[in-house]
Parts: structure tokens; C-alpha cells; sequence
């Protein structure tokens, strides 16, 4: 009896392997993307924006949650939780409908985790005015961890909403990731593109991003950043205005703990960013208050650490007119929108 128990292990053991590795989502490197919704034309004379990026924990991990890959105990939030975490970040997202962009990251279209809900569709739904694409960056069938409560299929990526309908939105994948077998349950690393095209003949380049995480080494986050900084540096020779924003999993350059005035247990993410990157660009972020907290456990101020890793960076020819973090004490989030609003120099 024992010799056929431990048989069926193997066999179903072997069988899940076969089933991830066959199912391993292998994006192309590059590719155009399906740009949707209803975004009037381009006003080609315009060089005011605003901007927002918000990553919104797939309306999964708000104050009340923790989660077991950073400590926590919890593997997914129960559905009634989900839905009011996402009716915030709705009634958010609907209330700042005259933001020019946002750069959404973490958005699940079917995943168990957020109870298969379609995320992009419903925020879809509240901006009508919006044209916006979807980039996946993790596509599993099947993740079995934790062993006792499977995360299971995930399905989910960024996006990016725009008042103004794009020319061209594109998505690149990064070279770098975890190595096989981790790499099958974790994200494929990306970022989304969108380009508008000016009267001066030059583009306004958007660039959403969402990179590493769990890299304690920070080798992954270097590499993304060489291929981001060797992108944008590109655009910039062209004359381009170019703005990357969103969770980088990574302190801004010039972050300082001590300045946070929110009361919060700030920390620091390491490796910090290296000089090189970006250099004579702005990295542009709200100093006083964090945009991120640990998931270790839920939110209590003054004890759940928190950092700032969701931030701008603008190219020499972009002048920052306002950045603000908007403080939500993470209830629908374990990160805080940030707003932005820029002039693209003459």
C-alpha cells in the first residue's frame, strides 16, 4: 500500500512538472500592442501633462492583508475583501479621471488570487474616455506553492490608461530572469511603451514598468535598468520627452528615510541604484511619504516597514511642475498612487 501511495506521489509530482514546463510562458521579445477604448487624438501643440502610476496589488493586498511570499501567512484575500478592495481603487481611479495617464501595474485578468475577476476590464469600464493596452508579465497555469494552498493560475500584467489615443503602443521583455525552475512561477519581466507624436516631429515617450522583485542580489534589477536606461538615453538623442514610471523595486536616487513626516518605519531597499544610470536625468518622487509598505503584516503605522520604489524618471528635457504621493494608508493597496504633472521644454 505505501509502495503505491508513494507511486501516486511521484507520478503526480512529475506530472505537475510537465504540465508548468510545457505551459512556461515564453513571451517574444518585442511586440505591438492592441491599443483600446475611446481617447480623443492627440492635441500635437499640448505640453502640459499629468501623470499617475499605481501599483494596486491586484485589489488583493490592502491594510488588512499579508502575504506569504513576504512572511505573511495569507496565500489570496477572500472574494468579499477583493471586491472592496477593487471598488476602491475604482472609485479612486473614477474620481482622478482627468489625469492625462496612468500607468497601472499588478492588474489580474483571471487568476485565482483575485477570484478570476477581469481587473483591466473593470477599470476599463470606469474610464470611458480612456484608450489604454495591456501587457502581460505573468501568465502561469498552474503555481503549486504553497503546497497547502496552491497560489494556482495567475494571469495579469500592466497597463496603461491615456485620455490621449497613443500612435503606437509596444511592449519589450527583459533577458533577465530567475533560473529555471523558479522562473516558471515567477513574472517575465517587462515594460509598455506608448508614443505621441508632437508638431515639433518629436514623440512623447511613456514608459511603464513594473521590474524585479525577491532579487537580493539586485543583478536582476541592474540588468533591467541598463536595457531601460539604453532605451530611454536612445529616444532622448532623438529629441524625443521621455517619462518612465511605476514600482521599480528599487529606492530612487536621492532617498533619504529620515524625510518621511508620515510617522511610518521606513527602510531602505538594497542594492541601491547605481551611478551611471540615468545620469543627468530627474528621478522624481514625493520624499515625504512612503509609496510602498512589507507584507509581512498587515498595515499597523508606525510598525509594518515601508519604503518609496514608485517613482518617475524624465529625461533633461521634461520640467517637473508637481509630484505627490497620495496618502491612502494602503487601504485597497500595500502601494500608494503617486500623481505627477510635467511641461515638455521648448
Amino acid at each position: 500500500m505505501l509502495v503505491i501511495i508513494a507511486s501516486i506521489f511521484v507520478l503526480t509530482f512529475v506530472g505537475m512538472f510537465v504540465f508548468m514546463m510545457t505551459t512556461e510562458f515564453c513571451p517574444v521579445r518585442s511586440s505591438q500592442l492592441e491599443v483600446n477604448g475611446n481617447g480623443k487624438p492627440v492635441n500635437p501643440d499640448q505640453r502640459e501633462f499629468t501623470l499617475l502610476t499605481w501599483n494596486i496589488g491586484y485589489s488583493g493586498l490592502g491594510a488588512a492583508s499579508d502575504f506569504f511570499y513576504d512572511g505573511g501567512k495569507s496565500v489570496r484575500t477572500g472574494k468579499k475583501q477583493t471586491e472592496q478592495y477593487l471598488g476602491a481603487i475604482e472609485k479612486f481611479i473614477s474620481d482622478n479621471d482627468s489625469v492625462d495617464f496612468m500607468f497601472i501595474q499588478e492588474i489580474d485578468v483571471h487568476s485565482k488570487r483575485s477570484w478570476r475577476i477581469n481587473e483591466y476590464e473593470r477599470i476599463s469600464a470606469v474610464l470611458p474616455r480612456f484608450s489604454s493596452a495591456f501587457a502581460t508579465n505573468y501568465n502561469c497555469r498552474y503555481i503549486p506553492l504553497p503546497l497547502t494552498q496552491p497560489l494556482g493560475r495567475v494571469l495579469a500584467g500592466l497597463a496603461t490608461f491615456t485620455r490621449i489615443k497613443p500612435d503606437l503602443a509596444t511592449v519589450q521583455y527583459f533577458d533577465a530572469m530567475f533560473d529555471w525552475p523558479l522562473r516558471m512561477v515567477l513574472l517575465k519581466r517587462c515594460f509598455m511603451t506608448m508614443r505621441f507624436r508632437l508638431s515639433n516631429g518629436k514623440d512623447l515617450v511613456l514608459i511603464n514598468i513594473h521590474n524585479s522583485a525577491y532579487d537580493s542580489s539586485g543583478a536582476l534589477r541592474k540588468r533591467e535598468l541598463f536595457v531601460l536606461d539604453s532605451v530611454a538615453q536612445k529616444e532622448f538623442r532623438s529629441g524625443n520627452y521621455v517619462i518612465i514610471g511605476g514600482d521599480w523595486n528599487n529606492n530612487p536616487r536621492g532617498f533619504k528615510p529620515a524625510a518621511i513626516i508620515t510617522g511610518d518605519a521606513v527602510t531602505t531597499v538594497e542594492p541601491p541604484i547605481e551611478s551611471g544610470f540615468f545620469e543627468g536625468w530627474q528621478f522624481v518622487f514625493d520624499s515625504l511619504c512612503p509609496t510602498n509598505r512589507y507584507l509581512d503584516i498587515a498595515y499597523v503605522k508606525g510598525k509594518t516597514r515601508t519604503t518609496i520604489i514608485d517613482f518617475f524618471i524624465v529625461s533633461p528635457n521634461v520640467e517637473v511642475e508637481m509630484i505627490k504621493t497620495i496618502r491612502l494608508n494602503f487601504a485597497s493597496s500595500d502601494h500608494e498612487p503617486v500623481a505627477m504633472k510635467i511641461k515638455l521644454s521648448k
